[in-house]
């Protein structure tokens, strides 16, 4: 009989290899694959733990999980953040219009929770130097519960006994699937993924803005009875008071600028149609009744802002405004257009959108019988 190609699969399956030996290859092989699992890990650094990109571009990508480092190795005085309602401001618009020198923040779905942990880090890391904060306030996310960046967890501890978790998760080796699979098949739509002024913009070249994508969303939510997060009073009570309040109260040096960014105004009309506005409204205007009271807070509101929000063209769906929008606000913030200076203001400006709301109502009905008869 012709022995296998292979001098230690031949003896092993000829039985000429003892099983103490054969379990030592075993646990040599593991430890092999395991070591060869950490280092890769280690090299690549998908999330940049341990330091900034060298050998390979810095990708502006799950922002959950890269904005520890983010935070500790830029430099910046001016800290913009919020939902992906911030995803579409750019560096150089933010700088070239309010000054100083930022870095910004925007993590689709985050609460108050995550904020303030993005902030305690800022904080940490920068110390004085951190003058500004401008917080894009959602009230949709104050009615969320669970922190986004809690996927993550391990990568917000410094603590070596964590490091493990890091090494061998499997966020680390999908996270590398995917550097390694923009890099051997870019697309245009991962290109602006690559450019610090863009940093976590999802706009992208020839994306759709206007009519027509706006109606398409809010038909599918029409279809699905899919709106915006509802009241949640109980999650709204704990945002406000364990994270978004304390986070002002805890930094009485830092110059706050909480502005409501407008979503299209199809966006309350829809929370109208199901009976959902009139909550998510009374909220908005406790949250700036809260805020108001602090010396070291401006506070703004977009959503009522009709030039805004009847505006088609700055929206790519029924909520979210690109670049062209959030340089508007830009403008606006600096000229502190449409900021609101004490309780009275706040009321009158909570009448002027329901006002506005109840304008748009018959519109936003007739535009949704036009899409349908459209695409029949």
């Amino acid at each position: 009989m012709q022995y296998i190609p292979g001098e230690v699969l031949s003896k092993l399956l000829f039985r000429e290899m003892s099983c103490s030996r054969w379990g030592k290859i075993v646990i040599l092989s593991s430890l092999l694959i395991v070591f060869t699992a950490a280092a890769l890990v280690f090299t690549v650094d998908p999330h940049y733990r341990y330091r900034m990109p060298s050998f390979y571009e810095l990708v502006y990508y799950k922002p959950y999980a890269t904005a520890p480092r983010l935070l500790k190795s830029f430099d910046y005085d001016t800290l913009f953040m919020g939902s992906s309602m911030t995803r579409n401001f750019y560096l150089s618009d933010i700088d070239r219009t309010l000054g100083g020198k930022s870095l910004k923040l925007s993590a689709a779905g985050a609460t108050p929770a995550d904020l303030k942990k993005f902030l305690d880090i800022a904080r940490k890391a920068k110390g004085e130097k951190l003058k500004r904060v401008f917080y894009s306030l959602d009230t949709y996310a104050l009615n969320k519960t669970a922190p986004c960046y809690s996927e993550f967890d391990y990568l917000y501890r410094e603590d070596f006994k964590e490091e493990y978790r890091y090494l061998f998760s499997r966020q680390s080796y999908s996270s590398i699937y995917y550097l390694l699979k923009r890099k051997l098949r870019p697309r245009g739509k991962r290109q602006f993924q690559t450019d610090p002024d863009k940093m976590f913009s999802t706009e992208y070249p020839g994306m759709k803005f206007g009519w027509l994508p706006i109606m398409k969303e809010a038909a599918q939510n029409e279809l699905i009875h899919n709106t915006q997060t509802p009241a949640n009073p109980p999650a709204f009570e704990r945002s406000l008071k364990e994270y978004l309040l304390p986070m002002v109260k805890e930094n009485p040096g830092i110059r706050f600028y909480f502005y409501l960014a407008p979503s299209h105004i199809y966006t309350y009309c829809q929370s109208e149609q199901f009976r959902e506005a009139d909550d998510l409204i009374k909220q908005r205007t406790r949250v700036m009744k809260e805020l108001i009271k602090f010396p070291n807070v401006k506070l703004y509101d977009y959503q009522a802002d009709r030039s805004i929000v009847c505006t088609p063209g700055f929206f790519s769906d029924i909520r979210h405004f690109g670049s062209e929008g959030a340089r508007m606000i830009l403008k606006k913030l600096s000229c502190n257009e449409r900021q609101l200076r004490n309780e009275t203001e706040i009321s009158a400006n909570e009448k002027e959108l329901r006002s506005l709301i109840k304008e748009q109502m018959p519109v936003y009905f007739a535009d949704l019988k036009k899409y349908k008869e459209r695409k029949k």
